[in-house]
């Protein structure tokens, strides 16, 4: 039996119409590509720095901004000046008659300190000592001149009560003896009244309120005072007046010279050891000599004159100047 292929022919509408749908689909396809592309383009965008460079798309680093450094107010130190010391008043004394006699004693508090006194006739090399308590009842001696190498006279305490005494030996020391007529007319400041100073006449008012050392001049009324501020003031006139203050930094001891007052003083500038210093009538204190290259301590110190010699008792050393403290052995 024979088949029958039957040929099956396209609509050519049905094919028109599929043509179309392919074309819209291509043109949707097409619109959905640029729209993803052009959102992912602006998804990738970073805005820049404004302060960058022009066309600088790096991405930017997050800026760390120091805090400003506080700025402290100056704080201006202003140096306050280290007070002197006051001058202590010495714990020897010396008496120089010339460059070959003095004598010298040790004094401290009373009654404590015995009224020992020492003397020598070879220019210091050798001293000769002797007692004065014994034979007077003195304690510390707080004024010592001589008059000889056998003559020597001296202000001391009472070792009951402590009061001022006048002793005197005529003996070289081998003997002393109180001579209470003759301390009315003596000089001399008893640590009791520091303030005060008692001269031929009487009981004078000091310049200061406390004296560490006296000098007595040669002429009638003259003599001269360091207080402890380390000021100088002269009086010619029995200490009924004195002169204006004359300050000598670190002065220790003052003594009475040919021409005026010598002072000793401690820790000046440029000397080690101990200064010399010179105070000629009124014109200003002058440098003579610095004696030693070790500084004694204050109260260690004395100086004397006579004769136009010096000497010079600080620490455990005894020098001498015979041309008015300038030149030293």
């Amino acid at each position: 039996m024979a088949r029958t292929i039957k040929k099956i022919t396209a609509d050519p509408t049905t094919t028109s119409r599929w043509r179309r749908i392919a074309i819209i689909g291509l043109i949707v396809f097409v619109v959905v590509d640029i729209v993803l592309v052009t959102w992912a383009i602006a998804a990738s965008r970073v805005p820049r720095e404004t302060s960058g460079a022009p066309g600088d798309t790096t991405t930017p680093v997050a800026r760390v901004t120091a805090s400003p450094t506080p700025i402290r107010p100056t704080t201006t130190t202003t140096s306050t000046p280290i007070p002197v010391a006051d001058a202590v008043a010495p714990t020897r004394l010396l008496a120089v008659l010339d460059g070959n006699t003095a004598w010298r004693a040790k004094t401290g508090p009373c009654p404590a300190t015995p009224a020992a006194t020492e003397l020598s006739t070879d220019g210091g090399a050798t001293w000769k000592q002797s007692d004065a308590s014994g034979p007077t009842g003195a304690s510390s001696i707080i004024r010592l001149t001589v008059q000889s190498a056998r003559q020597a006279s001296g202000v001391a305490l009472t070792t009951q009560g402590c009061t001022p005494e006048f002793i005197r030996t005529y003996v070289a020391g081998d003997n002393w003896a109180t001579y209470a007529d003759q301390l009315g007319s003596a000089w001399y400041a008893d640590p009791k009244t520091p303030g005060t100073v008692h001269t031929p006449t009487g009981d004078k008012p000091a310049p200061c309120a406390t004296v560490v050392g006296l000098a007595v001049g040669s002429g009638t009324g003259d003599a001269a005072v360091l207080c402890a501020a380390h000021d100088v003031h002269t009086t010619t006139d029995g200490g009924a007046t004195w002169g204006a203050a004359r300050t000598v930094p670190g002065a220790v001891a003052v003594t009475a010279a040919d021409s005026g007052y010598l002072v000793a003083a401690v820790g000046a500038s440029g000397c080690a050891g101990t200064s010399i210093v010179a105070l000629d009538g009124d014109g200003a204190p002058a440098t003579r000599a610095c004696v030693g290259t070790t500084a004694p301590a204050a109260g260690d110190v004395a100086i004397g004159a006579g004769s136009g010699a010096v000497w010079l008792w600080a620490g455990d050393a005894t020098t001498r100047s015979t041309d008015g403290g300038t030149t030293w052995r």
